[in-house]
């Protein structure tokens, strides 16, 4: 029995170091081989985490009564300044350290946890979260050092330590990637993603921030000029807008990391935030709270100086207190909001309350009233302001609401209901007469009167396909009600549009970006949001199993590069003939593999050919490029697939690289038309889930032709001849403008506008011509774009960047065969497939071709470019940014 132990005394010295050490001087020590620890271990709960995501496949943790500590030594070589970095649990929970004797120091885990990743085996958001946070600048002597770290505070005292890295080098550490001199890549070897801050060089190449003339406003508020929009102090020129949500999140960073957030947004060509929801940033307990107000009004200021306009969601979930004069029994109705604070929120039933909505307006007017000290105007006033949203996705034709208030014996909010049913008895009413004008308006009540309230339909009742339920085939009855929840929710929408401009605000409002519960209700939701002065929308699209995050299990794992016009694109059914039109919500989210589509996609055939005014990617909030799948989030704008691709992206679309269709299907129809009770218009519709054929419709291909829109001040439908652009049996279809072809039976779309070339999908194995570039690409999904960087068309140009993104998963990531699961989720670094493709550009040999890095400066030696002025980009340059001078 006393063998074992001193087996283990021996080896002890062996793990002492336990570092891997590349470079002199990055000393990187795993958590689980202390010295010495006094840990108390939780092995059926805290312990339980998946070990393949941690890099020496474990860590040493501490749940319990007592206090957790654990003594390292590592053998420092050059005294002086080292930066100590430790991956570390960082969910409440206190973290110390300290060197040798000295006194034990917090570390701030809240600061810019980078790489945050949830590590329970069994997925549950709890406690057991892993993420590198960097402690900070130490003075170290030569030599022997002891480093010791204490777990205290939180529930149980609990922490885990995966590794910590002592450096003085300049190594930066992103999930389980260690320090050291790696073998040379091959071509077709994926590269991991190792990024710091950006320095802002001088010299990087993608840096479009030019493109933003400072401040925002110097030419006034911006206004909607026919279906465009431009500056009231230059209306002869349309103006778009390439943005993504970019949130305050105060506390999460100081103001020295959102100034340089704001100048990387716009070194990558973000010339527009949205700012969702903005009530949340700045309330507590329900009401304005000065001191979050005063952060927002920095922060406002900041990405006005940068020529960074914003755009307000104002309300979501709003919160009501008993204060607040609601009737209480309607009160207690409402869901209670979390945390314990009495407040409950309004979401769903503020379309139907009229007090509720004063509530709103009135903090509305407030927010617009207010002075900001940071700019010296009023929101109302302000230039840099540029849409005001009236509520974030709530609309009274969703399954939420309706489908509750409709249903025969309401359980959720039966007052509510009873309200409701009411009130449309009264506008049946009113509209018809008395009981017996409405029984002959509708073909019967079968024993109902408008004094007690008339039933309601819900959302599946009254379906594209045909209303049923309790009052199948009743289409008046459908259509009358349609109409009655349409002049409530208008009659809201005009009373907010009125208080909104009696503000002085000349800029664009924006109803709701929702959708109704079917095809058939839809359409008369966005009929309603006509009441704005610019109509928007959401979409999504990718995801799996982990729902708002990444998780093992299934995924979805579609493209759209084979289905023209669905998921995503199925938004561009909406866009109304006489305003502009945004998406202020919309991604791909991972782990889908061929989400690097999206971007591009909605660059080139949204803001280009249907000429859309404003894109905000959901959603930003780093102040540089994410470690991994950025905090492990289905919804992240700070990865390559996205914010890499945006030099490029902003470019083509603020420069007007691609042009806007002409219209291919106009659909014209009336109020009248829209309340009949059946389809308006027909097309085909997407709900989120399902992609609904209309035989006689438009079909949703016809988005990959030219601009796709709906009026309703009746007229005749006008359409292209769809057949000159849809090549049915080769599955091509060409845009009208000539620039842009997509192949869905290859899913693959060419794009071939003067200053603007490329290719997205699957480019097959033989070279493919585009008008000035011919690509031989062996890399089976890429998005490969080359973009004029001096504006001239590419033929011509001297100074060319090609942007070539391929697929991307974390370090160990594993998916099935069919793609269709997620096997493993993996952890940080990122690693990126390469594109690897033979070149040649029409128009003169390149004098050099780079490789740059991530944030756009050159590195390595240059490319051969061989005496055809061919080239190839491979894996070898482990990049995904080139520069061609010629």
């Amino acid at each position: 029995m006393r063998s074992k132990p001193s087996i283990r005394l021996l080896l002890a010295p062996l793990l002492l170091l336990q570092c891997t050490r590349g470079l002199a001087e990055s000393l990187w020590q795993e958590g689980e081989a202390p010295v010495s620890s006094k840990m108390q271990r939780h092995p059926w709960w805290f312990d339980q985490v998946k070990k393949e995501v941690l890099s020496g496949g474990d860590y040493i943790s501490n749940f319990g009564k007592e206090e957790g500590t654990t003594d390292y030594q590592v053998t420092v070589e050059e005294a002086g300044a080292h930066v100590l970095w430790v991956r570390a649990n960082p969910v409440g929970t206190t973290l110390s350290w300290k060197l040798g004797s000295g006194e034990w120091q917090p570390i701030d885990l809240a600061k810019e946890p980078r790489g945050q990743q949830n590590i329970a085996a069994d997925g549950k958001p709890d406690l057991r979260f892993i993420a590198w946070v960097k402690v900070g600048t130490v003075t170290v002597p030569a030599g022997p050092q002891k480093i010791s770290f204490r777990m205290h505070g939180g529930k149980d005292n609990h922490g885990g330590l995966d590794c910590f890295v002592l450096t003085n080098d300049g190594f930066v550490p992103n999930g389980i990637a260690r320090p050291g001199a790696a073998a040379p890549p091959g071509p077709a070897e994926w590269f991991p993603l190792m990024v710091d801050d950006d320095a802002f060089s001088a010299e990087s190449v993608i840096d479009v921030s030019a493109l933003n003339e400072a401040p925002a406003g110097k030419h006034g508020p911006v206004i909607a000029k026919g279906d465009t929009l431009v500056f009231a102090g230059r209306p002869g020129e349309p103006v778009k807008f390439w943005g993504c949500g970019a949130n305050l999140e105060a506390g999460k960073n100081d103001r020295a990391q959102q100034e340089r957030r704001v100048k990387y947004l716009r070194k990558f060509g973000i010339n527009a935030v949205r700012e969702h929801p903005l009530f949340d940033e700045i309330q507590s307990g329900g009401k304005i709270d000065p001191a979050k107000l005063d952060a927002y009004d920095w922060w406002f200021s900041k990405l006005k100086e940068q020529g960074i306009y914003t755009h307000w969601s104002v309300f979501y979930h709003f919160p009501v207190s008993a204060a607040d004069g609601y009737d209480p029994a309607l009160f207690a109705e409402l869901e209670a909001m979390e945390g314990g604070s009495g407040l409950r929120d309004s979401y769903g039933l503020i379309t139907m309350s009229p007090e509720l909505q004063a509530l709103r307006l009135k903090v509305l007017v407030a927010l617009l009233n207010h002075k900001n000290p940071y700019t010296g105007l009023r929101y109302a006033d302000e230039p840099a302001l540029i849409g005001v949203e009236f509520q974030n996705e709530d609309s009274i034709f969703f399954w939420n609401p309706l489908g509750d208030l409709a249903a025969a014996a309401p359980k959720k909010w039966p007052l509510h209901a009873k309200r409701l049913r009411e009130a449309f008895g009264a506008w049946a009413k009113k509209t018809h007469g008395d009981d017996a004008a409405v029984a002959k308006a509708w073909g019967g009540l079968d024993g109902e009167s408008t004094e007690g309230g008339l039933a309601l339909m819900g959302p599946w009742e009254i379906s594209g396909e045909g209303i049923r339920g309790r009052f199948a085939g009743n289409v008046k009855r459908a259509g009358d009600q349609t109409r009655f929840l349409a002049e409530m929710q208008m009659g809201f929408f005009r009373q907010a549009e009125e208080a909104i401009r009696k503000t002085g605000y000349k800029a664009q409002t924006i109803t709701t970006n929702w959708l109704g519960g079917s095809a058939l209700l839809d359409q008369a939701n966005i009929y309603t949001d006509t009441v704005g002065t610019q109509i928007d929308r959401h979409n999504y699209a990718g995801g799996g199993a982990g729902g708002h995050g990444i998780a093992e299990g299934a995924v979805f794992a579609d493209s759209h590069l084979g289905k023209p016009g669905a998921y995503l694109f199925s938004i561009g059914m909406k866009q109304v003939e006489d305003r502009p039109f945004s998406l202020t919500e919309w991604t791909m989210c991972p782990p889908n593999r061929w989400k690097l589509e999206a971007a591009p996609l909605l660059a080139f055939y949204g803001m280009g050919l249907q000429g859309w005014d404003a894109s905000y990617h959901f959603a930003q909030s780093g102040t540089r490029l994410g470690e991994g799948w950025p905090d492990m989030g289905s919804y992240r704008t700070d990865t390559p697939h996205y914010m890499g691709q945006f030099p490029a992206l902003a470019l083509a679309v603020r420069k007007g690289h691609l042009k806007e269709g002409p219209l291919a299907a106009a659909r014209r129809t009336t109020a009248d038309e829209v309340f009949a009770g059946q389809p308006a218009w027909l097309q085909d519709y997407y709900d989120g889930e399902k992609f609904f054929r209309s035989p006689n419709g438009t079909p949703g291909e016809v988005f990959a032709m030219g601009r796709v829109t709906v009026g309703f001040q009746g007229g005749k439908d006008t359409a292209l001849d769809f057949n000159r652009f849809w090549d049915r049996p080769a599955k091509v279809i060409r845009s009208a403008t000539g620039e842009l072809a997509w192949d869905y039976g290859k899913e693959c779309v060419r794009i071939a506008a003067p200053r603007t070339q490329g290719l997205i999908g699957r480019p097959g194995e033989k070279p493919v011509q585009l008008p000035a570039v011919k690509v031989l690409c062996r890399t089976p999904f890429v998005s490969l774009l080359f973009t004029a960087l001096d504006d001239m068309p590419l033929a011509e140009s001297r100074h060319i960047l090609i942007t070539a993104l391929a697929q991307d998963k974390q370090t160990g990531a594993a998916y099935s065969d069919d793609g269709t699961k997620l096997v493993s989720v993996g952890t940080a670094p990122l690693l990126l497939e390469p594109v690897q493709a033979d070149i040649w550009l029409k128009g003169g040999i390149p004098t050099t071709v780079r490789a740059l890095d991530p944030w756009g400066v050159r590195k390595g030696k240059p490319l051969t470019v061989k005496a055809d002025g061919g080239f190839a980009i491979d894996g070898t340059a482990q990049a995904y940014y080139y520069e061609v001078v010629r």
